[in-house]
């Protein structure tokens, strides 16, 4: 839901010429007004053209659609005497197939645009191209073809909108490449591409009706991606950009994308109390402005959050008003219901858990049959396109035979070019042969070698997985043997001295107590030596409760350690839950020993089958891109266990500014 909802938003944003917006502040009084006395006042027939089609869309986007439909006729009469205001009418009237439903008419208005307005080399006609090929990105991305999007967008889009000098243009053109990159996601590309479009905001000092709002969607998309990140710090300065301009506007529907922002923001950041209030506020502004996409969005954050808390009860209410919602997508609907059998299961509420699971199951079903049926109907309308060619083939070979027949008049002649036609089809059809089989064979050898290269790689996992479980095996062997051994025997000898202070007769009062203090010493020291060997808690109480007892033996005064879960599911295999504790140990083992922080953040989350783990600190940080600081045997232990679990490792640092950590486990 949230890559359809971002795409229509986008389809919607114009600068200055685009159909339609759904995000606005209000503001445009003053420009609807100043157009207006222009059309009124000027004799120019194409100026007044021009400034009706803009016109007319700033009505469009203020919700006065009569007043609209009035400049725009007066601009379609107009356009007829002026060849470039003919053409650029193609884009201006494609609003209509929009406002219908109908993006296969409007994506074919586009392309007709386009090529129309390309033999205009004016800085005009190359913004309103740019526009015409932004959309057309953006209807290939709701195709689900985001690969076609992106070429159109770098290849064609960018070129144009830097020959038109608009950066407000290539602005919007960076935030749609940053949305497409959120939704593999990339996050790092995506936000290169988000700080292109804020530097070509921030630079622009044109009076544009629309800057304001692309500068406060810019940020509010870019500190999402922030959050996703793991820089919640970069985060909030962006959400800060987006309310120094939003406050003057507090009844603007940009306050609802606003609103989900700053809710990811206190999410993430551990303040679930705001979290719930951004959530809120979002949801009474969706709610003012129709906004059905966004609210449903909203309220499934706030689902999320009321699930970390194990508040299952008030999670349940809030995914069944969002499945009594009017706009619904299937596939939201189908995970929602699933979401929501899972919950009544935590509730105990068997009965429901199975009624919302038979639901699921249904929709999945519903959403497979219509996808086989499509394919089908694709296999069959390939079959008769096949079909079709090869009968117009034949009846183009026919008239050739039956011309040879009829120039010729020979019987000899037709035969011997029947006999050599059919010698050819015998020798291109062996040849043919002849080449499969030296293609499969080539194929075969090919993959005879993936298959030792996957043997190998698989055995080798094998081993490393035999030699880190019997590591642990051994860390639990000495664990046993400090703590039941020397362990007890230190706890006997202190009980024995208190028991029976007449045997340190030879001994003064102070030195007893030294003594003493020397036996508590050891046998804490001893008993801190076998939980790093084999956490006693992990084995117990589970990851969650091991890993957050973890940060709070690791703080020192100095050094303050701050732990956030989320999601953490107690079915983890125990060797993948040890597994993910020595990373964690390595990596705050790491910063407390180099970074030279006063702060360490530690989040861990699960999404399914993936774990994420991101640990943050202010230190000094270093070089990440230099070899000679990743090739230490911590961080090659480090590598080889996240190797194990199939993960992805990225380090995010440089001198002065800290180091992030981001991983991610396959479990």
């Amino acid at each position: 839901m949230m890559k359809a909802l971002v795409l229509l938003c986008l389809l919607y944003v114009p600068v200055r010429v685009l159909p339609q917006r759904v995000y606005t502040l209000g503001n445009d009084g003053h420009f609807t007004d100043s157009l207006k006395m222009l059309v009124a006042r000027t004799s120019s027939d194409s100026i007044r053209c021009a400034n009706s089609y803009r016109l007319s869309e700033l009505l469009r986007i203020n919700g006065k659609p009569e007043e609209a439909k009035r400049y725009s006729d007066t601009a379609n009469a107009l356009s007829i005497k002026f060849p470039y205001l003919r053409d650029a009418a193609v884009f201006y009237n494609a609003y209509s197939y929009i406002a219908s439903g109908d993006y296969t008419g409007y994506e074919k208005q586009l392309l007709l645009a386009n090529n129309k307005l390309k033999k205009y080399p004016g800085r005009q006609a190359n913004s309103l191209r740019a526009f015409v090929l932004k959309n057309m990105s953006i209807i290939s991305q709701l195709n689900n073809n985001e690969k076609e999007a992106m070429r159109i967008i770098v290849n064609e889009a960018i070129p144009v909108a830097k020959q038109s000098g608009n950066n407000e243009i290539l602005s919007a053109l960076y935030r749609s490449l940053g949305i497409i990159f959120m939704n593999y996601p990339e996050r790092q590309k995506a936000d290169m591409y988000l700080k292109l479009s804020i530097d070509c905001l921030e630079s622009t000092d044109n009076d544009s009706p629309t800057l304001l709002e692309s500068k406060v969607e810019t940020y509010a998309i870019h500190a999402e991606n922030l959050v996703e990140m793991g820089s919640v710090y970069a985060a909030k300065r962006s959400l800060d950009k987006a309310f120094r301009i939003l406050k003057d506007y507090p009844g603007s529907n940009l306050n609802n994308l606003y609103y989900c922002s700053e809710g990811m923001y206190y999410y993430r950041s551990g303040r679930l109390k705001q979290a719930y209030a951004s959530y809120d506020k979002g949801i009474q502004s969706c709610a003012r402005h129709m906004d059905r996409l966004g609210m449903n969005r909203l309220k499934y954050m706030k689902y999320e959050a009321l699930c970390s808390e194990k508040k299952y009860e008030e999670a349940k209410q809030v995914l069944l008003d969002l499945l009594r919602s009017p706009s619904l997508f299937v596939v939201d609907q189908k995970n929602w219901y699933k979401e929501l059998a899972q919950t009544c299961e935590l509730l105990g509420d068997v009965k429901n858990a199975n009624h919302y699971n038979k639901l699921y199951i249904h929709l999945s079903d519903s959403l497979h049959n219509a996808a086989f049926q499509k394919e089908i109907n694709q296999l069959e309308a390939r079959f008769h396109k096949a079909e079709n060619e090869n009968t117009i083939r034949q009846l183009k070979a026919r008239q050739e035979r039956m011309g040879l027949i009829a120039e010729n008049n020979k019987l000899y002649y037709g035969i011997f070019g029947l006999v050599c036609l059919v010698l050819i089809i015998v020798f291109v059809l062996f040849w043919i042969r002849a080449n499969s089989h030296k293609k499969l064979a080539l194929e075969k050898a090919k993959n005879y070698e993936q298959s030792l290269l996957s043997l190998g790689k698989q055995k080798e996992m094998e081993v490393l997985q035999a030699s880190i479980a019997g590591e642990e095996i051994e860390r639990k062997r000495i664990a046993r043997d400090l703590h039941d051994g020397i362990g007890s025997l230190l706890s006997s000898l202190k009980m024995k001295l208190i028991k029976n202070p007449n045997s340190l007769h030879e001994l003064n009062e102070q030195e007893s107590q030294r003594v003493a203090v020397l036996l508590n010493r050891s046998i804490s020291e001893l008993r801190q030596i076998a939980y790093n060997l084999v956490p006693e808690t992990l084995l117990k109480l589970g990851l969650e409760k091991a890993l957050q007892d973890l940060c709070l033996l690791l703080r020192t005064e100095d050094v303050s350690i701050v732990f956030h879960a989320h999601g953490i599911r107690p079915d983890i295999t125990e060797s993948n839950q040890i597994i993910i504790y020595r990373i964690v140990q390595e990596l705050i083992n790491n910063a407390l020993k180099h970074a030279q922080c006063s702060e360490i953040v530690v989040d861990c989350s699960q999404n399914e089958s993936l774990f994420f783990i991101t640990v943050e600190d202010n230190g000094k940080g270093f070089d990440a891109s230099s070899p000679e600081t990743l090739q230490g045997s911590g961080l090659r232990n480090l590598k080889n266990r996240i190797e194990l679990l199939k993960g992805k490792f990225q380090i995010d640092s440089a001198p002065g500014r800290g180091t992030a950590c981001n991983i991610e486990l396959n479990i």
